[in-house]
């Protein structure tokens, strides 16, 4: 704690923000030791512990973003003296609130079933792009339970983007995560060029979008809109099925069953580890994804 107190007067604050500061880091100190966790080996999951944990309480929102700022602050005096050389609290945006998000995993059979059972050829034919647009949407879900890709990197794959004859598709960075390679499974692979080659012409087509390079090729000026259509048609193929994020949070917990942390953190797009960690706070029943407010997805 003097190191704390040493590191706020260096910044200038008052006798009173010092004392309060360290009340505060005193208090979640305490927790960390009934929970047998050092601060030296803090992680980004624990942190989100504590909050919850103060949610419990019933501690208000603002309180507890009033806390974390306190204990951001005890981080950045331990790595200032050295004692460790990342402030897992840096990464929490403060100007959110706290809320933990609970999604039930899907498992591997229901994430592939979304694709694998995907009717494009039962559809309304109220359109005349109703069968042009469930093929794209079944390449859609092909994306998001086999690489589980978001819907800001849905929005912006290119045709440039898919090497079918590699087997891989390249998502390209964005504010929030990092340019990867991924591969295709061989029946995406199948799919995808007949996609390209007809389907998606098609469809440029139909909606005036000849000179357009975007892969995804839809009706709607805005892509979550696409998106609102095709989960309302999962949904009754799966009932437990929330939206977008639902899929790639069951997919990243299941890559890390398989792949070491690493390796997710790459496929997933994370810039940093401690976003894949948030992951792993799952049991057997369901995923403890606690990224909806404290870091942007995903």
């Amino acid at each position: 704690m003097d190191e704390l107190v040493r590191y706020l007067q260096r910044k200038g604050r008052s006798k009173s923000s010092i004392t309060s500061y360290a009340r505060t880091c005193k208090n979640f100190i305490q927790w960390a030791d009934r929970k047998h966790i050092e601060p030296e080996f803090m992680t980004y999951s624990e942190l989100l512990d504590y909050a919850a944990y103060l949610k419990k309480k019933e501690v208000s929102q603002r309180t507890i973003r009033a806390y974390f700022t306190a204990i951001t602050h005890y981080f950045e005096s331990l790595v200032q003296a050295k004692v460790i050389t990342t402030n897992p609290g840096k990464y929490l945006d403060m100007k959110s609130t706290p809320h933990k998000k609970l999604y039930q995993v899907l498992s591997r059979e229901q994430l592939e079933n979304l694709y694998h059972h995907f009717d494009s050829k039962g559809y309304r034919k109220t359109r005349p792009t109703a069968h042009l647009s469930a093929i794209r949407n079944k390449i859609t879900v092909g994306f998001m339970v086999f690489q589980g890709l978001d819907v800001t990197a849905l929005s912006k794959l290119t045709v440039q983007n898919v090497d079918v004859l590699g087997g891989k598709v390249t998502i390209q960075s964005s504010r929030t995560h990092a340019a990867r390679n991924l591969a295709l499974q061989a029946v995406q692979s199948i799919e995808l060029d007949r996609y390209i080659n007809k389907t998606r012409k098609e469809l440029q087509q139909h909606f005036n979008q000849e000179n357009s390079d975007l892969l995804l090729i839809s009706g709607f000026a805005n892509y979550s809109d696409t998106l609102r259509n095709l989960f309302r048609r999962l949904r009754k193929q799966e009932p437990q099925l929330e939206n977008a994020q639902h899929i790639r949070a069951s997919v990243i917990t299941h890559w890390l069953k398989q792949y070491n942390l690493r390796e997710v953190q790459y496929m997933a797009g994370h810039r940093t580890v401690l976003s894949t960690e948030s992951y792993q706070r799952n049991d057997t029943e369901g995923l403890q994804l606690d990224v909806d407010q404290f870091h942007p997805l995903g």
